[in-house]
């Protein structure tokens, strides 16, 4: 298999003829405190203490005894390619994703909503006092369902009319749904609305649900359906969100479940001879994913297939990135094989740049974060569990310090806006493979999502939801030639 490849040749610079502390910035390592992360970290450490152990001096003050050498190098060689996963996890993602757009490059996508409806902790048992009201006193009036919209991707001048519909067939709890799954729905919607996107702006938006479905939600009340989520969710099998527009709209993002807004239905009754309204929600936070097509005909990737790689030369130069859909550019480093033809190495410090070209309109943006996961020789994400990877975890302060709470967050590189770059480091992932405790098979892309990062921790850094996300937005990044993957590399030999 050929790649696009940056020099193999390794100048190097002289820094120092003293020995130094090796200082690893990152680790590939389990996604959270795992007995098997811990034995790797300390199969590495040994790993590099061994590289730089040198003979005691006998007296204070006294040089080692064994030559070592610090060099610079900015052309190990990276190899880039464009892979297609064959999993792409949608399952309880943070954003409903709904709606159509089109681009010369990742080709026609369309996106559907799935959720399960769910009593939210909150029994249906309307009472008068400490008696349940009969189901004959319980009036109907109206059924809503709200919504916010706080993302948008695409031409934001283009109407859409979007469809809400009943589910034949009950979401599973135990199913870890992807992005080519796909759930039978009614044909005719219970509500529908024609909207307007608005960019840069979050606003909730209501849909007028059928009296018929209403009808049946207020009919439970005080039954067992209304008691318990299970019972509740055998009759009410869930929702799908559908979008009637032109293949050139915009796919429109719904906060499922936040901190400050939730996508629930409220269903308005009163007693008989009340002159108010009660309420009752049903929120859509239980079993949910999104269904995302992309129709890649007549594109630079029309010919991309699951564990195939698409070599730079076959697409003038680029590589691409766009995990939702399942595209994301694989990075191998066949260059850390001419390091250690030198000696015992360690790697003091390696920072990968990654620089992607400026979106072709502002109807499309780049990922706000890349991260990076480790990948098999089939072009797979290793996963340590259905829902996690194995990645890049920032490096703890103290090496056994505090382990629990430093080892439960991936590295993430934030979009530098003045460089124009993401800068990834990568000096634990170097030094793993050089030990020979990883295999050197590469790393691909990943784009969580603002939505998958809480603001900050208490040290002011970034801190991560309950599960880590690849898709709960949609974005773009073309990297063209070899200057948009650039490695630095600080190593000490010693001989």
């Amino acid at each position: 298999m050929n790649y696009q490849n940056i020099n193999l040749k390794l100048p190097k610079m002289r820094m120092s003829r003293t020995a130094i502390t090796t200082c690893t910035r990152n680790w590939l390592a389990k996604f959270g405190p795992t007995r098997p992360t811990l034995v790797r970290l300390i199969m590495l450490t040994g790993a590099i203490a061994g590289v730089i152990a040198c003979e005691e001096p006998k007296e204070i003050g006294l040089p080692p005894t064994t030559p070592v050498d610090v060099f610079y190098t900015d052309t190990i060689s990276v190899q880039r390619s464009t892979i297609l996963l064959d999993s792409t996890r949608s399952y309880l993602s943070k954003n409903f994703l709904v709606g159509r757009y089109s681009d010369p490059t990742f080709g026609k996508i369309q996106a559907t909503a799935y959720s399960q409806l769910s009593l939210g902790g909150i029994t249906f048992e309307p009472k008068d006092g400490s008696t349940a009201i009969p189901a004959e006193q319980l009036v109907y009036d109206s059924t809503r369902l709200y919504v916010t919209v706080s993302y948008v991707y695409g031409d934001t001048l283009q109407s859409q009319e979007l469809r809400v519909h009943r589910l034949t067939q009950p979401l599973s709890t135990t199913i870890n749904y992807d992005i080519n799954t796909s759930i039978p729905y009614e044909s005719e919607p219970i509500a529908r609305r024609t909207i307007t996107p608005q960019p840069n702006t979050t606003r909730q938006v209501s849909f007028t649900v059928s009296d018929a479905f209403g009808r049946d939600l207020l009919s439970i009340a005080n039954k067992d359906a209304a008691k318990t989520n299970a019972a509740f969710q055998e009759q009410f099998r869930g929702l799908a969100i559908t979008s009637q527009s032109a293949t050139n709209a915009a796919l429109l993002g719904f906060e499922a479940i936040d901190a400050n807004s939730i996508a629930f239905v409220r269903l308005f009754y009163h007693k008989t001879g009340a002159t108010t309204s009660s309420t009752q929600d049903f929120l859509l936070s239980g079993a949910r994913f999104n269904q995302i097509k992309a129709d890649r005909t007549g594109t630079p990737l029309a010919n991309l297939g699951p564990q195939q790689a698409l070599r730079p030369s076959a697409v003038g130069g680029r590589t691409f990135i766009q995990t939702a859909t399942g595209v994301t550019t694989k990075l191998q480093f066949p260059g850390l094989d001419n390091l250690k033809q030198q000696g015992r190495i360690a790697i003091n410090r390696a920072d990968l740049i990654i620089t992607p070209k400026a979106p072709p309109s502002g109807l499309y943006y780049l990922p706000p974060f890349l991260a990076l996961g480790e990948v098999n020789a089939q072009n797979r994400l290793i996963r340590t569990t259905p829902n996690q990877f194995l990645q890049l975890v920032q490096a703890p302060q103290v090496l056994f310090d505090r382990i629990e709470s430093s080892w439960t967050a991936p590295q993430v590189a934030q979009y530098d806006s003045r460089t124009k770059s993401y800068t990834v480091q990568l000096s634990g992932y170097f030094q793993s493979i050089i030990a020979g405790l990883t295999p050197n098979n590469g790393l691909a892309i990943i784009t969580p999502g603002l939505s998958s990062l809480s603001p900050v921790n208490s040290q002011g850094g970034l801190s991560f939801a309950q599960y880590y996300y690849v898709n709960d937005q949609v974005t773009q990044a073309v990297l063209d030639g070899d200057a948009s993957a650039k490695l630095i590399v600080f190593y000490t030999v010693s001989r």
